[in-house]
């Protein structure tokens, strides 16, 4: 505080400054200390605020007083010449000087005068706050400024819904500002600005509103009613603007699209839906969606599962079996909860089945028939029931016996052509009725153009390497469907992808092996693929792999290191596609001293010679194997599963006699080494006719 001068009185006595202190709004006397004269001589009073070159305030004797337009009604003279101020301001505070000037005598031989410092103290104010309700988008941002006024100086802060806001990643406060960053629906709420000081406080709150779009609060829940209730789903959501509207799906379709729904459901207000008259094809998943026409409109989903008695459902006109099969007598039934129990009827009499040899009825209700004679002939009805009971029985549905398809011509075990070149395979069934003949490629459908001739063959007029593979003819009438296969090899084409890759992996190698495919006619070689799985499809790195090897050992690679592998085959007319890749992690390298490397290559060189004796095998012994062979198991295989032939041939042996083969028919066989607890990857495979006497050698198409 500084106070502007020190007082001499009239008499040579030092004054000092009075101070007063007074709350805002209540009355004050500021004390004029001087002498005054005591013979009635005349005199004025003037009071000056510091920093005020004039007076506010003066007072001559009998005449109303001279005063400022700030002090006007609040100011007038106390005593002889103290000051009176009412209802003081907080701009009222100062320094304040009283001067008394006697007329009758010289200014410089008689000077009163006095000071007096006013301190106004008033509570906390706002001279500036945010509006009551302020909207923001979601992803913005937005400020909320607040300026107090009151003495002492007021501190400044922010509360949201009563909590203290501190300065954050969210929320920046300074100086009685506060901003919000990276709005979100959660930032919704009551913001207050708190003023306070020693005198008081003041309180200011802000509604902060975010626009963006709904929210659901009340989620709707799964539920089960009964055939004919009324369903009723909740979905309650808030949004900002509130002017929201609620669709319902069925599934993935809007319940006013669903023909027999539609007349059935209606939306409430406050986005329940309802479900009259309730029917079992009303089940499934049902979808709310609030919108507000902001951003993307949220959903949640629930389920209604209804309960209804055991119904019979699109039971046929007619019952066809094939006679002389087994052949069944089906109640098609829904029913939830689940059927416990149908009852037949065979020609309006109730079926009594433990009359019938052979005949018995299944878990689901249907009857079972081992061998289907004209005793089933018949009209037959079935009433299912669960615990809610049965809506009836089925409608009548007589039973008719049908010739099952029969194969008059049936397709060869296999088939070699070239590529580009035409192929018939042979088909022809008959039936009554008469049957339909399509066919289908097992496994990966192809693409080539083939077609089916009108008594049933299959019929390729240019063959492509996608033919290649196993297919089925299906013979199909009302009663059944038969089957017959063949396999078709495509001759002349590249090879197709290696399968079965196994990677077995160390601290720094890796051995790689796979089961050879067709190799299109030709004699493939093999080259691996490798390459760091973080890195690009550019950065494969290619190992060729030695003439009739199925391994290859990788070295070099980077412990605990993900790698990925592949395998791809070539023979003369190019290369096939590339196998799957694999995926392995290298070891973390040890601390203590590593296990040895297992090793142990396939045998080499199998190849089938035939004889009068039968079928004579050999091969060559694994090139690499870290311990002593122990044997070798032989397998064979006439179709796609492989069988054992001999699984304890000895070590030392190195042929076998492949004896009472099944005549005409083609044989393929490999051979694997066993050491202690390991069996190696299979040797090459090697084919070979039984048809004939000559002793010749074979090689099947997989063969090196």
């Amino acid at each position: 505080m500084i106070c502007p001068y020190v007082l001499t009185g009239a008499h040579g006595v030092r004054e000092e400054p009075q101070f007063v202190t007074a709350r805002a709004g209540e009355t004050v006397i500021l004390g004029c200390d001087v002498a005054h004269p005591l013979n009635g001589q005349p005199y004025v009073v003037e009071w000056f605020k510091f920093g005020v070159p004039i007076p506010f305030f003066i007072n001559f004797r009998f005449y109303p007083p001279h005063v400022d337009p700030e002090y006007t009604g609040r100011a007038s003279l106390h005593g002889k010449s103290s000051l009176r101020i009412e209802r003081v301001r907080s701009e009222d505070q100062g320094w304040y000087e009283c001067k008394v000037l006697m007329l009758e005598q010289q200014y410089h031989t008689f000077h009163n005068g006095s000071w007096v410092h006013l301190t106004v103290n008033a509570p906390p104010t706002f001279t500036d706050t945010p509006p009551q309700y302020v909207e923001a988008k979601e992803g913005g941002s937005i400020t909320l400024s607040c300026t107090a006024f009151g003495n002492p100086k007021p501190s400044v802060s922010w509360l949201r819904e009563g909590d203290p806001v501190q300065d954050s990643s969210k929320y920046k406060v300074s100086d009685g500002s506060l901003t919000i960053v990276s709005i979100s629906r959660e930032d919704r709420g009551a913001y207050t600005c708190r003023a306070y000081s020693e005198q008081g406080e003041a309180v200011h709150t802000t509604r902060l509103l975010v626009q963006g779009p709904p929210f659901i609060v009340s989620p709707p829940e799964n539920i089960t009613v009964n055939i004919s209730q009324d369903a009723f789903f909740t979905c309650q959501a808030e949004a900002y603007p509130g002017n929201l509207t609620y669709t319902w799906f069925w599934e993935e379709d809007n319940v006013f699209f669903k023909n027999d729904l539609k007349r059935r459901v209606s939306i409430l207000i406050d986005g329940s839906l309802i479900i009259s008259q309730v029917k079992p094809e009303d089940a499934g998943k049902y979808t709310c969606s609030p919108s507000n026409s902001l951003g993307r409109p949220p959903s949640a989903s629930a389920y209604l599962t209804v309960h209804y008695p055991a119904r019979v459902v699109n039971m046929p006109p007619v019952i066809y079996v094939a006679i002389g099969l087994p052949g069944y007598i089906r109640c098609p039934v829904d029913a939830n909860p689940p059927v416990t129990s149908v009852k037949w009827k065979k020609d309006g009499l109730p079926l009594r089945i433990e009359k019938y040899p052979g005949w018995s009825q299944m878990e689901d209700g249907s009857i079972r028939v081992s061998e289907v004679t004209e005793d089933s002939l018949g009209t037959y009805t079935c009433v299912p029931y669960n615990s809610l009971g049965t809506m009836g029985q089925s409608p009548p549905a007589p039973l008719v016996l049908k010739d099952p398809p029969k194969f008059l011509v049936v397709p060869g075990g296999e088939y070699r052509q070239e590529a580009g070149r035409e192929l018939v395979i042979p088909c022809e069934a008959e039936g009554d009725p008469f049957p339909n003949i399509t066919w289908r490629k097992v496994g990966k459908p192809s693409r080539s153009k083939h077609n089916v001739q009108p008594r049933g063959s299959l019929q390729f007029k240019s063959l492509s390497k996608e033919d290649h593979g196993e297919w089925e003819c299906v013979a199909s009438n009302v009663v059944t469907s038969i089957t017959a296969s063949t396999h078709l090899l495509v001759i002349g084409t590249s090879p197709h992808a290696p399968a079965k890759v196994h990677v077995s992996v160390s601290t720094t190698s890796a051995n790689i092996s796979w089961e050879p495919c067709y190799d299109g006619g030709f004699e493939q070689t093999f080259s691996v693929w490798v390459k760091r799985e973080q890195l690009g499809p550019h950065d494969w790195l290619s190992m060729p792999v030695p003439s009739g090897q199925h391994w290859l050992l990788v070295q070099g690679l980077e412990p605990e290191t993900a790698y990925q592998f592949s395998v791809l085959a070539q023979n003369k007319l190019g290369t096939g596609p590339f196998s799957e890749v694999v995926t392995v992690n290298t070891l973390v390298f040890p601390i203590s001293t590593p296990e040895p490397l297992v090793l142990l290559t396939p045998p080499r060189c199998l190849t089938a010679n035939r004889t009068q004796q039968g079928v004579l095998l050999t091969w060559i012994p694994p090139a690499n194997h870290t311990s002593p062979i122990d044997h070798y198991i032989m397998e064979f295989r006439l179709g796609e599963r492989w069988d054992v032939l001999d699984d304890a041939i000895p070590a030392g042996e190195t042929e076998l006699l492949a004896r009472d083969l099944v005549q005409e028919a083609w044989y393929e066989f490999r051979v694997m080494a066993v050491m202690e607890d390991h069996v190696s990857e299979p040797s090459n495979v090697v084919g070979v006719s039984s048809t004939g006497q000559c002793s010749e050698d074979f090689y099947s198409p997989y063969g090196f």
